[in-house]
């Protein structure tokens, strides 16, 4: 996803319950250098984007499948 002349790789995390952790506590360090490693290969292979910005977001959606849930978008959720 592009923002202004920022490039944001955005993870994507659903949680039915927080019995376990929420969706945003999901995204553990080691979950983060994953998504990271995954994003230096995309601008390795994509030269156009190797000199612009780049930003981490975290979309967390908690609540129950076919029933109104919440959505929290968390900008800059985590840094390289």
């Amino acid at each position: 996803m592009q923002h202004e002349q920022t490039l944001v790789f955005v993870e994507v995390r659903y949680r039915r319950t927080s019995g376990f952790g929420g969706a945003l506590e999901s995204i553990t360090p080691a979950k983060q250098q994953r998504i990271m490693q995954a994003a230096q290969r995309y601008l390795q292979q994509h030269e156009h984007w190797q000199n612009c910005d780049c930003r981490f977001d975290v979309v967390a959606i908690h609540g129950i499948p076919d029933q109104p849930g919440t959505l929290e978008w968390l900008q800059h959720a985590f840094v390289p």
